[in-house]
């Protein structure tokens, strides 16, 4: 099974700024133009009985992007990143930054 931490990892190879629940502007580093990735997770442990741990891990991966979607984008995130993980649901966020 895929771990979340692989899928970061997947997903910093993109070459697109990434950060976990957002970005902080400093006076040295800016906030990035869009595109641009946000993760955000929460975790849980359970069933510690000294044999069995269960980590639960809840995330999600964001795309940013300027003023709309950007299909190709979107494609190469789920065919390089999300390959392996199954899903109900979209598997990709896309917002848009600024107006449309």
């Amino acid at each position: 099974m895929t771990t979340f931490e692989e899928i970061i990892k997947r997903a910093e190879g993109l070459g697109l700024p990434i950060a976990r629940n957002q970005f902080t502007a400093t006076n040295k580093k800016p906030v990035p133009d869009p595109p641009f990735l946000v993760y955000l997770s929460t975790e849980r442990q359970r069933g510690d009985d000294t044999k069995n741990r269960i980590r639960e891990i809840e995330g999600s991966l964001e795309l940013y992007t300027e003023r709309k979607a950007d299909p190709d984008l979107e494609k190469q995130i789920e065919e390089k990143v999300l390959f392996d993980v199954a899903s109900n649901f979209p598997r990709i966020r896309a917002r848009a930054k600024g107006p449309a």
